[in-house]
């Protein structure tokens, strides 16, 4: 299932694609409901050509449906986020990599951040996702794009703190 999702950031769109090739910003998402404090892997900059590639660990922490309960283990729904960040082209390319059901769930996109105005920003989610579970295959989709919706609206809260205050104010 193709999707895109829009939140608006109320920060300046360069200081909000900068926060997410800075390994400390990946802390102040712990406060995020649905996923356990994220572990940043690795993180690689390129100042000269203004690319960051970082890999960040996830855990779900929220709750699933007796449904999908029955077929997937809440307890295995980890992945890595593997992400490239250009800061001249305000995007985020990612690719979201399972530790477990590799073979049954693919998501991978990008993050754009459009200015909205001063110290405004549009960030513009949108990506393929796709989960290959006989019946309950799309409403796991669903479950998760739900999920993705609610994250980008908590996500932009902490971005915008972030972008305003800088590194040291989480």
């Amino acid at each position: 299932m193709r999707f895109r999702l829009e939140q608006t950031v109320q920060a300046d769109p360069d200081a909000a694609v900068a926060a997410f090739a800075t390994p400390a910003f990946y802390a102040a998402l712990g406060e995020l409901r649905a996923i356990s404090p994220p572990r940043v892997v690795s993180c690689d900059r390129d100042d000269v050509r203004q690319l960051a590639h970082i890999a960040v660990a996830y855990a779900f922490a929220g709750d699933l449906s007796p449904a999908v309960r029955a077929v997937v283990d809440p307890a295995k729904l980890t992945w890595v986020d593997h992400s490239e960040v250009d800061l001249t082209a305000r995007t985020v390319r990612f690719e979201m990599v399972p530790d477990h059901y590799q073979s049954r769930f693919r998501c991978e996109g990008r993050y754009r951040f459009v200015g909205a105005g001063p110290g405004r920003c549009t960030q513009e989610m949108s990506g393929e996702l796709s989960v290959r579970y006989p019946l309950v295959g799309p409403v796991v989709e669903r479950a998760i794009l739900s999920g993705l919706r609610e994250q980008l609206v908590a996500e932009a809260a902490i971005l915008a703190r972030w972008a305003t205050r800088g590194p040291g104010a989480e």
